[in-house]
């Protein structure tokens, strides 16, 4: 579990990132927001399942 919420982190991390692209007029505003918010939830989300499964582990 502990993987897959470092995965989880990883997609967000990157779905942040590629968010970047924006004040290059490589995306669009909406995409932009999509990216943000969503690559914000999933981050959460993968911190929220390590979290689980560390307090799982004692």
């Amino acid at each position: 579990m502990i993987r897959l919420g470092w995965a989880l982190t990883s997609i967000g991390f990157i779905s942040i990132i590629c968010g970047l692209l924006y004040p290059f007029d490589v995306i669009t505003k909406e995409t932009f927001l999509v990216l943000l918010i969503g690559g914000a939830l999933v981050m959460f989300t993968g911190t929220m399942v390590r979290t689980f499964a560390i307090l799982k582990k004692k």
